[in-house]
């Protein structure tokens, strides 16, 4: 239940969000996915970071959707350093002109729910300082009450029949409410902290929880480097990099390959690299050009910050990986075969499920399914030749545009057109995705030459194929990761506490799932059409 003394503010941004809605509804010269993208931007608070969350669920919104929202911003207006000293001084017990020697109070970046400033220690040691912005809390939690009776709503009147519209939103609700505890953040800071000390292109804050509150995050502060928002493209950011010593190219290699060594080898991921929450920095020593794509290169290194969002990967990344290594040897069919192997798997998952919770119905034979399976093969390796292959081209043709290189694009194309078939990727790799589609982006605004094909292999030269497979099969960066990382829990949100029915969801999803895939081959096959007759 919401309490008595929120309910105006809870009425009142029902009613702004009502109106939004209501006005961008008549914008008819705007497409749909854009209205919707308007919408979360103009709505602000934590409707923002609920549009990048729904960014991650391929199974709610159509692919177009999806890379609309991609676009959201990740800024936000500045609060007056009065109040944000105030929200300090209330957490520590003193103001910042006692607790820091120094204290510079024009902010080095923004959100909507943070400040982040630079400081020194009495010690001398420079850090950097996060501090919650004033009614943050209040102001998510009021919108995690809107989007909960929204999501009553939605599922009363079953306007997205085959998805649990509350479980979206509790999926929102966990993300966006873990962010508003700063020691969460640290803990995960601390778990990538401990594997980047392996690897020097990777460089994470040292975290000084002792300080630090669920408002306020003290933290290392990396110095000598430059955002990756002021970063120009083409040739231009290429002569910038090269004036901090650092060579572009490599950069743009190590940025990709960085993000897949998180996930596919360590087992957790920063799951945001957004351009906001990166820092490129010169090469430390000459002993870091070894990271390089060749010995003569200097690649650099690269800061992450802000790690409100992690992923932790499971054992069903084996999929993606052999995913990518189909897309390093541009092998079409054999991209193709594993996503059909998922969904293989997938289409006998539902069905057992189903026929357990309704043994009465009368379900098609296997033959049919064999017939629908083997059909399903040819078709996913046509559909992804068509993604890829003009991708392949694009790539090794220097005179391409920039667009039609984009990695981006095609992961996501190759996973909507899947979809068509009902295999839907778990949202850890959905969340994946996103984050390497972000860095495909980042990376070829460093460099013009950026290859995601050459990315690749230079990851599986250095971390062989069989080597990764294995540590995924043994599952030990899974255990490890699972005691380290802070994932987002809504069993604190009083006002999500119930979902209900939610195995009776379950079964409806994988019945709708399975009918669809069988209407949508007996439409186009005579054989099937024939099979399906038998069994009236």
């Amino acid at each position: 239940m919401i309490k008595f003394s929120r309910w105006f503010l809870f009425i009142n941004r029902l009613a702004k969000i009502t109106w939004l809605a209501l006005s961008l509804s008549f914008r008819r010269k705007i497409s749909g996915p854009e209205r919707l993208r308007l919408f979360f931007e103009e709505a602000g608070g934590a409707f923002v970071k609920f549009g990048q969350i729904l960014s991650l669920r391929q199974d709610f919104l159509p692919f177009s959707y999806i890379v609309e929202l991609f676009k959201l911003p990740n800024k936000a207006s500045e609060s007056p350093f009065e109040k944000i000293q105030a929200v300090f001084a209330k957490e520590k017990g003193v103001p910042v002109s006692a607790f820091f020697s120094e204290f510079n109070p024009a902010p080095l970046a923004c959100s909507a729910v943070s400040q982040v400033y630079r400081a020194k220690l009495k010690n001398g040691l420079p850090v950097a300082v996060k501090i919650q912005k004033p009614g943050a809390r209040e102001i998510f939690e009021t919108d995690f009450a809107v989007v909960s009776f929204a999501a009553g709503f939605i599922d009363f009147f079953r306007i997205f029949s085959a998805v649990n519209f509350q479980e979206v939103a509790a999926d929102f609700i966990g993300w966006a409410g873990s962010e508003l505890d700063f020691r969460l953040e640290a803990k995960n800071a601390f778990a990538l902290y401990e594997h980047g000390l392996k690897h020097p292109f990777s460089v994470i804050p040292k975290q000084y929880p002792e300080l630090s509150t669920s408002r306020v995050l003290i933290q290392e502060y990396i110095a000598g480097g430059f955002s990756t928002s002021g970063v120009f493209s083409g040739k231009a950011a290429e002569k910038f990099f090269l004036k901090h010593g650092i060579d572009a190219a490599a950069m743009s290699i190590n940025l990709a390959a960085d993000g897949m060594r998180q996930y596919f080898i360590d087992g957790f991921f920063h799951a945001d690299p957004h351009p906001a929450n990166l820092l490129f920095l010169p090469p430390e020593s000459e002993s870091e050009e070894k990271t390089a794509v060749s010995s003569s290169a200097r690649a650099g290194r690269i800061a992450y910050f802000d790690f409100g969002i992690v992923g932790r990967a499971d054992a069903s990344r084996m999929l993606l990986l052999k995913i990518m290594r189909g897309i390093a040897e541009k092998d079409v069919g054999f991209i193709a075969s594993q996503f059909m192997e998922f969904g293989n798997k997938l289409i006998s998952d539902e069905l057992e499920f189903y026929l357990k919770m309704d043994a009465k119905i009368r379900m098609p034979s296997e033959k049919i399914f064999k017939k629908i399976k083997e059909l399903m093969a040819k078709d996913i390796e046509k559909e992804m030749a068509e993604e890829l292959n003009p991708w392949f081209e694009a790539v090794k043709d220097p005179d391409a545009p920039t667009e039609k290189k984009r990695a981006a694009n095609v992961l996501f194309k190759i996973a909507a057109r899947a979809e068509r078939y009902g295999i839907r990727l778990p949202r850890e790799e959905i969340l994946f995705l996103r984050a390497l589609s972000v860095s495909d982006t980042l990376a070829l605004r460093v460099s013009s030459d950026f290859d995601m094909i050459k990315a690749l292999n230079f990851f599986f030269g250095k971390y062989p194929f069989e080597e990764i497979e294995s540590a995924i099969e043994k599952g030990t960066h899974e255990e490890e990761a699972g005691k380290k990382i802070a994932m987002p829990s809504n069993a604190d949100w009083e006002v999500f506490r119930e979902i209900s029915a939610m195995e009776k969801e379950k079964m409806f999803g994988a019945r709708e799932r399975i009918i669809d895939l069988m209407e949508y081959y007996a439409e186009r096959y005579e054989e099937i059409r024939s099979m399906m007759k038998s069994l009236r």
